[in-house]
């Protein structure tokens, strides 16, 4: 299936193996987390990737960096 132009299940047969790992939503964590792989080589060395979603104030409390409107 392709929404928005991407195909959405083809990033995640690339992108999130079978043995990917996942942080399920808790209301103590107040966050989920999902850890991907072979997203290409970045200025640090890595290849993974992660992506967080819970609370503002608690993603932003586990972000070392960030951009906001000003940059």
């Amino acid at each position: 299936m392709v929404k928005l132009k991407v195909d959405y299940q083809g990033v995640r047969v690339k992108h999130l193996h079978e043995d990917f790992t996942r942080f399920h939503f808790t209301s103590k964590r107040k966050r989920m987390s999902s850890i991907i792989s072979d997203c290409g080589e970045t200025e640090y060395g890595y290849d993974r990737r992660v992506h967080l979603k819970g609370a503002s104030e608690i993603v932003l409390g586990c972000c070392t960096h960030f951009i906001n409107a000003k940059g």
